[in-house]
């Protein structure tokens, strides 16, 4: 390996020079390097086939041309390059692009080794322009290596696939596309997710704390009250249409506790069936889109179990009884609430449904067993939902039907169902497998298979298992479900210490704004002198952000994904040798950073004193 390539290794991918160097001799063998017609390198890998060249044996240039001539409209988007060989391909793309960011994924670990060997990694300019380098030793580095790739990337992404992988790393090139296709989707829904709902996490928990403190806890009820009682946990999949005479028995018998999670709850209602209680915890908007028939009607009789993520406007209006618990996720309610007891409160995981999170919490308590009725995890011929949901349509897509993925059905055979609700049940057999001996029956007709859970119709549940009559207590919320003692004095402490964090706060953000805005002029005219001057205010105006409470505990976590990658372009900025193009990378980058920031700063602190006064009774005084 060339020296140069050495210290690059060691400078810019540190994690790469460690999976080289573990590599040796004997596992090169498969390669070699020859010299081309036009004596240029050429590099042929041994196959079952014989020898098959990864560059043409006579012109390599020409057919990196023709190569970089198809990579049409990649416009401002990352290039990701499948497949390096001797770089011939991307020394080409630099000279048409050479501000292009990119990089590059080879997955034969003896090819990328001769690459080290005849290329000077310099001339791709390390971290400024060449991003990152993957290589593949093994299987499982695909998931890893594209997972590591996609986080926190801005840009979109052009991928470049080199002709001759295809051909002559057959496997390994499906392998990278199923993983691609799966990784950037994944990342894309995180994505997607921090958005939409990091500020309403925020939100949520400050106008749901006065609800918290008023309401009694679930996972404060009396030891034991629960344990060994059968309870039923209602999804809304399409299977819950063939079981609502069967539940309507169980009803009336009191053979078992009847719960409903998400729409399930209307499905129920629809038919006459009033849950002994219905769980939810969606911290959006539509939340309340659930309870619109029990607000629109005044039905007071089926108890609402919600999270401390709850969107807080389901809240206020709801006419039944309430009892909360509280979610892992929720930093407001860790941050402000604190209990006068000194003992730890107990916390729900976040989980992408809120069946798995009421499965969690039903095991908890004591619950045995658990039936599952309505929780298909997949389509039902064009079913996607039970009926009687007014607000959804429960036929299923035609193009929802194309991407659909075939699984493992209760009767042993297959089922279409969505990559959303395989990932659902995946993170819902990982919370099965978590507790030891759980019994978890799973009454879901046509359902996907569930591992960890026994299918069994629910006929035959009633059967076996729900003989006994009158276990449920009707008034079961108010005799089990506890006050918890919160810690009042905290409470005022905390919320004094951060409205004057926040005062603070606004003020430090103003100074940023003034000096983006100093910036801005002095890249106008090109003044490194004073750029240089305005780097070391920025330093320190930094340092003061990173210690200040409000900013850090509130304002950056919600602004969590912004952070970093405002984080990761401080970084490349650092590598930048001119002063102008530094500042107005960061006056452009930063200052869109800083207009959130003060947005966020105003709408916090209003909630901050709006919680104080529900709670408390009086206005927040510094």
């Amino acid at each position: 390996m060339r020296i140069e390539n050495v210290q690059v290794l060691k400078k810019h991918y540190p994690e790469l020079l460690d999976v080289i160097g573990h590599s040796d001799e004997s596992e090169r063998q498969d390669t070699r390097i020859e010299e081309a017609k036009n004596q240029l390198w050429t590099m042929a890998v041994l196959k079952e086939t014989g020898w098959n060249y990864l560059h043409s044996k006579y012109n390599p240039i020409q057919e990196a041309e023709r190569f970089v001539q198809s990579m049409e409209d990649v416009g401002e988007r990352h290039v990701l390059f499948y497949g390096v060989g001797l770089g011939y391909h991307i020394d080409l793309f630099r000279e048409k692009h050479p501000d292009a960011t990119f990089s590059v994924y080879e997955p034969n670990l003896s090819t990328f080794y001769h690459f080290l060997e005849k290329k000077d990694l310099n001339e791709w300019s390390p971290k400024r322009n060449l991003k990152k380098i993957m290589v593949e030793r093994e299987p499982a580095d695909c998931k890893k290596n594209l997972s590591d790739f996609t986080n926190l990337l801005r840009e979109e992404i052009y991928l470049a696939v080199f002709p001759s992988y295809q051909r002559i790393f057959e496997e390994e090139s499906k392998r990278f596309f199923a993983t691609f296709k799966e990784v950037v989707y994944e990342a894309r829904q995180l994505m997607q997710t921090n958005r939409i709902f990091a500020k309403r996490t925020a939100i949520n928990g400050f106008k749901n704390i006065p609800h918290i403190i008023d309401t009694p806890s679930i996972l404060e009820e009396n030891h034991g009250a629960f344990h060994g009682k059968p309870a039923i946990l209602v999804a809304a999949g399409p299977s819950l249409n063939d079981e609502i005479e069967r539940l309507r028995q169980i009803k009336k018998s009191g053979s078992a506790y009847i719960f409903s999670v998400g729409s399930a709850l209307n499905s129920l209602l629809s038919n006459g069936i009033m849950p002994d209680a219905t769980f939810s915890y969606d911290g959006s908007v539509m939340n309340k889109k659930v309870f619109a028939k029990v607000l629109r009607e005044g039905i007071s009789q089926i108890p609402l179990v919600f999270g401390s993520t709850i969107g807080f406007e389901t809240l206020p209006e709801y006419p039944g009884k309430m009892a909360n618990f509280l979610v892992k996720s929720d930093y407001v309610m860790r941050l402000f609430l604190k209990r006068s007891d000194q003992e730890g409160s107990d916390y729900i995981d976040t989980f992408m449904s809120i069946a798995t999170l009421t499965l969690q919490l039903l095991a908890k308590l004591g619950f045995s067993p658990i039936i599952l009725v309505g929780q298909n995890f997949a389509f039902r011929a064009d079913e996607n939902y039970a009926a009687g949901i007014e607000y959804i349509n429960p036929v299923v897509g035609e193009q929802k039907k194309v991407n659909a993925l075939q699984v493992k059905d209760v009767y042993g055979g297959t089922v279409l169902s969505s990559r959303l609700h395989t990932n659902m049940r995946k993170e819902m057999e990982s919370v099965i497998n978590s507790f030891k001996n759980m019994d978890i029956i799973n009454s879901t007709k046509g359902g996907a298979h569930i591992e960890g859970t026994v299918f069994l119709p629910l006929e035959k549940v009633m059967e076996e298992r729900l003989q006994q009559s009158n276990i449920v207590e009707s008034d079961w919320l108010d005799k089990h479900a506890k006050m918890i003692p919160y810690d009042y004095d905290h409470l005022k402490r905390f919320s004094r210490e951060m409205l004057q964090s926040s005062t603070e706060l606004g003020k430090l953000l103003n100074r940023f704004q003034y000096l983006i805005e100093e910036m801005k002029q002095l890249v106008r005219t090109k003044n490194r002198k004073q750029l240089e001057i305005q780097f070391q205010k920025f330093d320190k105006l930094f340092d003061k952000l990173q210690k200040n409470k409000f900013n850090l505990y509130l304002i950056q976590t919600i602004n969590n994904v912004s952070f970093k990658l405002i984080m990761k372009i401080l970084d490349e900025v650092r590598l930048l040798p001119d002063p102008v193009s530094k500042a107005d990378r960061v006056s452009k980058e930063f200052g869109n950073y800083l207009e959130i920031c003060s947005e966020d700063t105003a709408l916090l602190t209003a909630l901050l004193e709006e919680m104080y006064k529900k709670v408390l009774g009086q206005e927040i005084l510094v």
